[in-house]
């Protein structure tokens, strides 16, 4: 599987007015926009062909980005006419999708050994897999519960879904579980099979925290994989100065 989607069609609203003009992932970073270095990672790892998933000023994305060919990789896009939330991009995407796939968030870094990360999800053998950081250096509150199996047994995200600058209510119905349990943190990367879209309503505002994670729970489908290798993200001014550090 040598197949990436990237969910780059967010409004970037906290990062305003560095993204009154340029979607969050093509925010400048040591002087090229922040989701190359993905790219970059993703073409060192062996993986190739990319997914853009984009909506919000998405002709900034495909105009710098074009099919890919200058940066050594194949990209496709699936624009959003309408805010999808972060499943429901991944649905609109259905027909480029090969029957495994990343999922990597578009506004987050994350230098770890892809193909290892594969290899558990073979072993696994579950609908979906998420990268988890076990927090060994603090980055934001755990949001994720693990069992000695490797499974996701909860998940929490604090921060609201929106629908473009709208904020919304989460949707989840997470079983409720001692705060204790949640010693990791979602790292923005996963791996799903194409059967996921099963779960996704199209043509929905449908989010993967809210909506499809708390369904893969139930039907003990998403596992983990657990890395110490930390993060880093786009999220907030502070942040953004701290992966200018990173990325130099």
């Amino acid at each position: 599987m040598k197949q990436a989607v990237i969910l780059a069609g967010g409004a970037g609203t906290r990062l305003k007015p560095l993204t009154d003009n340029i979607p969050k992932p093509m925010i400048d970073i040591n002087g090229k926009p922040f989701i190359l270095y993905i790219i970059e990672y993703l073409k060192k790892s062996g993986i190739k062909n990319v997914v853009l998933c984009t909506g919000y000023l998405a002709d900034k994305i495909s105009d710098y980005f074009g099919n890919g060919k200058k940066y050594g990789v194949d990209i496709r896009y699936s624009v959003e006419k309408k805010f999808l939330g972060t499943a429901g991009a991944i649905k609109l995407a259905d027909n480029l999708l090969e029957d495994e796939f990343f999922v990597l968030n578009g506004d987050t870094y994350l230098p770890i050994d892809y193909t290892d990360v594969l290899r558990k999800f073979k072993e696994k053998n579950k609908t979906g897999l998420m990268v988890a950081y076990d927090h060994s250096e603090w980055t934001a509150e755990e949001n994720t519960a693990i069992d000695q199996d490797e499974m996701v047994i909860a998940y929490g995200k604090r921060e609201p879904l929106k629908i473009g600058n709208q904020l919304i209510e989460s949707r989840s119905e997470i079983e409720v579980i001692s705060p204790a349990c949640f010693k990791y943190i979602d790292a923005g990367v996963y791996v799903f099979k194409k059967e996921i879209l099963g779960i996704i309503e199209k043509d929905k505002f449908v989010s993967l925290e809210g909506d499809v994670y708390p369904e893969l729970i139930k039907k003990k489908q998403l596992c983990a994989y657990i890395s110490s290798q930390r993060y880093y993200d786009l999220g907030t001014p502070e942040r953004l100065e701290i992966i200018k550090k990173v990325l130099k």
